[in-house]
């Protein structure tokens, strides 16, 4: 596969919908939409609105979700994994999430919980945290683009 693409990554909305409304625009001119959890029910509310592919994990406060705590998502050549991050312990450090990613083959992590953006060369794999788009807070996502085989991340405010 060759080509750009473009990955535009939100997590821990908690309610906010308004500000995934805002971002529409700018994720539909994305390849893929990934959402890190902590608001799958504000993604139910604009889901139809989408055009980029959707990958969606659930986080610790998305009660009776059916979707999976992490994912590998694969882009062009390169893995991603894609977690909410609670189950590893990211709030006290990033060890065992690095660890976990290099483990199934992923140069590279995505993860939220923590509402701080993020972004981290730890073990050997990029460990990339778009912060949080809830109310009150300096609202931030993460732009992942590349080749397929090279990616560079950055993280944008809304």
């Amino acid at each position: 596969m060759n080509g750009k693409f473009r990955l535009t990554v939100f997590s821990d909305t908690h309610g906010n919908v308004r500000a995934l409304e805002q971002a529409l625009p700018i994720i539909n001119q994305s390849d893929w939409f990934v959402f890190l959890g902590d608001g799958n029910a504000d993604i139910d509310k604009i889901e139809s609105r989408i055009s980029a592919k959707i990958v969606r994990v659930r986080g610790n406060c998305d009660i009776a979700c059916s979707l999976p705590a992490e994912s590998v998502v694969r882009v062009g050549e390169t893995d991603f994994f894609v977690t909410h991050g609670n189950a590893y312990g990211v709030k006290s450090g990033l060890f065992r999430l690095a660890e976990h990613a290099v483990s199934v083959g992923c140069p590279f992590a995505l993860y939220g919980h923590t509402h701080r953006a993020a972004i981290t060369e730890f073990a050997g794999t990029t460990l990339i945290n778009p912060g949080t788009a809830s109310r009150g807070a300096n609202k931030t996502y993460a732009v992942i683009e590349g080749d397929g085989k090279t990616f560079t991340a950055r993280i944008m405010n809304l």
